[in-house]
């Protein structure tokens, strides 16, 4: 989690330094998960939970940003042959390349995180709730609505090497704006 703050305030800082444009973003979503531990014989398993995603984007050249991003994906891990509803909270760090797409500007992202399982029992079973390494990739079109602001759609694909090795495709809708 350090290493995660410390990329924040470096990233923060030189943006700031050079006077790079600053992007932000929310969004929100639907997953899917694939291979499910609860749904044996299913390839892509629906939530029917939301899946928020906020993010701070630096730019670093004209078609390319570094991104910061946290999400909530929607997971239910077995344990003991029991689901255990609940969420990964990722915090992520990845770069996005952008470039003209076919209504606006496409994007391509991939980056790393921590991935932090959370349950929504009172008292899950001991050892299972850990923050582990992660990856993400994803891709999505951005369309401007004005001179500094997108409605951005993106599909990203989330792996985690946890118990399960979860994969987590998510499909969200949300607004950027630059500063």
């Amino acid at each position: 989690m350090r290493w995660m703050c410390a990329a924040l305030v470096a990233a923060a800082s030189v943006g700031a330094a050079s006077g790079q444009i600053l992007w932000t973003g929310v969004s929100a979503g639907t997953t899917w998960t694939w291979d499910a531990p609860t749904a044996p014989g299913t390839n892509f398993l629906h939530s029917s939970d939301v899946a928020p995603s906020i993010f701070v984007a630096f730019t670093v050249d004209k078609d390319t940003l570094f991104r910061l991003r946290a999400a909530d994906l929607p997971y239910v891990p077995v344990v003991d042959g029991v689901g255990w509803p609940g969420k990964l909270r990722g915090y992520t760090a990845g770069i996005d390349y952008t470039f003209g797409g076919v209504f606006g500007d496409a994007l391509l992202s991939a980056g790393l995180g921590a991935y932090d399982l959370q349950l929504q029992a009172q008292q899950p079973p001991p050892g299972i709730e850990q923050t582990k390494f992660g990856w993400y990739f994803g891709v999505g079109e951005w369309f401007q609505l004005t001179q500094r602001s997108r409605v951005t759609l993106e599909l990203t694909m989330d792996r985690v090497s946890m118990t399960g090795n979860p994969v987590i495709v998510s499909a969200n809708l949300g607004l950027a704006f630059s500063f």
